[in-house]
């Protein structure tokens, strides 16, 4: 773990700074924490070399975590002591088996040729709208989160909508349960990584040329030193309440407060507005989960044209 303090120039940038990447194929390991396998040899990442989990492949965690990228917009996370194998690697075909453990799935963006899909057991859960997924393979319980999934066996379908839970290997039978107490240690430990990469994506967005980007991926921030998403339009939100934003909207980020007057003291009266919060110091990037409209805000007041970005860079060891 490594706490860095960047300063990013609006002007001294250049826009090509963030080097974008348009996915291929699924599997890219993003972030390893803690022991790690792949195919059987332990898994440290430099910066540098990003490996990727091959067709046939097991990828496994010990005391650790790690985030394996899948579709533009699609993360695998899985907990400690948890292992699955790449199926399909293809955009157009993505599937992943969880052989033990537990996992949770982040769909930011499903396009309509992605198709997504998680097998445990003898079940396939096929992701079919935007949300997040839990999956334990020990218990044989398939969560919902937020979203919608289809979860299929042999001889049964059933829709699972957010809120709900399900055991494979019995009548798949949808089940209430209650988000707040089912959120554990790899919750938490998502929703952390969500932050991070929401920072990243800030720089990452501002710092790529909006001229012909017409493909939501994966682009490279090398303040974080991660990968983040990027989408192709507009912004996004995640299930955990930050915004993605494309290179041709986070504009709405560094767009200062409006002024609603003068108070007493002469100091300026702002508000947030379009995810922006006011601030007297110099303004730094820092996401922020808005229970209204789950934007990342920014903290502005500067007129030194520099933002300051103030995160915990953590990389894998």
């Amino acid at each position: 773990m490594r706490t860095a303090v960047v300063l990013i120039s609006l002007i001294a940038v250049p826009a090509i700074w963030a080097q974008a990447v348009i996915s291929a194929r699924s599997g890219m390991v993003n972030y390893v924490e803690g022991g790690v396998q792949l195919a059987g040899q332990p898994v440290k990442l430099d910066g540098a070399i990003f490996p990727e989990v091959k067709v046939g492949q097991i990828f496994s965690t010990q005391a650790g975590h790690a985030e394996i990228l899948l579709t533009p917009g699609v993360f695998l996370r899985l907990d400690r002591n948890t292992s699955f194998r790449m199926i399909s690697n293809k955009l157009t075909d993505t599937q992943v088996e969880i052989l033990s453990g537990s996992a949770l799935v982040e769909a930011d963006e499903i396009l309509k040729d992605n198709r997504i899909a998680v097998k445990m057991a003898d079940s396939e859960t096929l992701l079919l709208k935007t949300g997040l997924y839990h999956f334990n393979a020990d218990a044989g319980q398939v969560r919902t989160f937020d979203g919608k999934a289809q979860v299929s066996d042999a001889s049964n379908s059933t829709e699972l909508k957010g809120g709900r839970t399900l055991l494979v290997g019995s009548s798949l039978t949808p089940d209430k349960f209650n988000k707040g107490k089912a959120k554990g240690e790899l919750y938490a430990w998502s929703q952390q990584r969500n932050y991070r990469l929401a920072l990243a994506n800030i720089s990452a967005a501002h710092g790529t040329n909006s001229n012909g980007f017409s493909n939501s991926l994966w682009a490279w921030d090398p303040w974080m030193g991660m990968y983040t998403f990027l989408p192709r339009s507009g912004h996004l939100y995640s299930p955990f309440g930050f915004s993605w934003y494309s290179p041709a909207s986070v504009w709405i980020v560094f767009q200062p407060a409006p002024n609603y007057g003068y108070q007493g003291n002469n100091s300026a009266s702002n508000s947030s507005w379009q995810g922006v919060s006011s601030s007297s110091r110099a303004g730094s990037i820092a996401p922020s989960s808005n229970a209204s409209t789950g934007a990342v805000g920014v903290s502005s007041g500067t007129s030194s044209g520099a933002v300051a970005a103030s995160a915990t860079a953590a990389r894998g060891r």
